[in-house]
């Protein structure tokens, strides 16, 4: 029996939760797109969904679809990555049918005659569509991009058809390669995904939290540990910081603990993150050990995991005073930041956002400098008087 865990099943990517926190609005646009379609004996609509990775733009087409379905609303769903759906129009077309029918392609059939072929099954299923085709930037460039231009046209082939057609992507730059032909068959009707900030991602951590564990097993402080963090840096990609959740609790899981805390949070970051070794930090100048050691003294005393460049330099220049270094300007300082945010021991999202790598500690960035602190100042380094 799980000592955390109610449902661990709750946290996987695969999981589409029946309500999806802060996409209330895009939600409603969709379900109003599809409003207009269903009934009508000829409609058609194309729209973009756009938005960084993890902003909730393919769970709420998956959601939109599970919506649908539960209140009786009889419809065609087709969901395409176009990443992985072939890369000609004949492999492309040949999905599409196999989606729509669950028969498989005839290969004596060229590209054009299986979609009058998809058209035709879907004209004798007589039900509105739901067509997505997730990651449309994919082949922008490349020999589908005569697909994209095929599908904002199906109601030019199918003329009794009633289709809402997502094209869904993570920016809307994948357009500027299309011809102006082709640009303006797609449309302007666009369903915008911003990144989450950091207290609506504590409100989908805390959501999923409560599906997929006891009562009791993460504090609320700890999920607000982690919505910070994945704010900060990990652009706010849901999917990143439920991968974060779900490894944590594994690991809180093996250790018999009745809690996940933010030690297993970072455990699991160090396993799923690229981030310095601590080994490494022996091999770092003077320098960029005194700036790792005012990082993390600085977030030791805060309630934020990050700092401010100005706060690092005021500390980094008292540390040098402490050890009687000589000091730096503030372009040498900023380039020892830079080389630190380069090995992965900083991480940093502009001048305002700094934060030591969850591999990191006080104490050991302080063990590496004792004998340098005993050398220049025959004192402790932990008296810090």
């Amino acid at each position: 029996m799980s000592t955390v865990f109610v449902d661990r099943e709750k946290l996987s990517s695969r999981y589409i939760p029946p309500k999806l926190p802060h996409r209330d609005q895009q939600l409603r646009i969709l379900e109003s797109i599809m409003a207009d379609v269903i009934g009508e004996a000829a409609a058609y609509r194309v729209v973009l969904l756009t938005g960084p990775v993890g902003t909730g733009k393919t769970s709420s087409v998956i959601l939109l679809h599970n919506s649908l379905h539960s209140r009786g609303v009889d419809h065609v769903f087709a969901y395409m990555n176009m990443k992985f759906c072939g890369e000609t129009p004949f492999t492309f077309f040949s999905s599409f049918y196999e989606k729509v029918t669950n028969l498989p392609a005839s290969r004596s059939l060229g590209a054009g005659e299986i979609l009058r072929e998809t058209l035709k099954a879907l004209e004798r299923e007589g039900k509105p569509t739901l067509l997505a085709l997730d990651e449309a930037e994919h082949h922008a460039r490349s020999s589908l991009r005569t697909v994209i231009y095929a599908l904002t046209r199906l109601h030019e082939v199918g003329q009794s058809l009633s289709i809402v057609v997502l094209f869904v992507s993570r920016n809307l730059e994948w357009l500027k390669f299309l011809d102006p032909a082709e640009r303006s068959t797609i449309g302007n009707l666009v369903v915008r995904y911003p990144p989450y900030s950091a207290g609506q991602l504590y409100d989908i951590l805390s959501y999923r939290a409560s599906e997929a564990f006891k009562v009791g097993a993460i504090s609320d402080e700890t999920l607000k540990w982690l919505a910070e963090y994945t704010y900060l840096y990990m652009y706010s990609d849901v999917r990143r910081a439920l991968d974060t959740l779900l490894y944590a609790g594994i690991l809180a899981e093996q250790e018999s603990h009745e809690k996940v805390t933010k030690d297993h949070l970072i455990t699991a970051l160090k396993n799923i993150e690229a981030f310095i070794a601590p080994a490494e930090i022996e091999r770092l100048n003077i320098y960029e050990k005194l700036v790792l050691c005012a990082t993390l003294r600085l977030t030791e005393r805060s309630s934020k995991p990050y700092v401010r460049i100005s706060e690092l330099w005021d500390e980094f220049n008292l540390l040098l005073e402490q050890f009687r270094l000589r000091q730096v300007n503030f372009d040498e300082f900023e380039s020892t930041v830079q080389k630190l945010s380069d090995l992965g021991a900083l991480l940093s999202e502009g001048p305002a956002r700094i934060f030591a790598s969850p591999t990191l500690n006080l104490e050991l960035v302080e063990a590496t400098l004792k004998p340098m602190q005993r050398e220049r100042r025959g004192k402790r380094f932990d008296d810090r008087s």
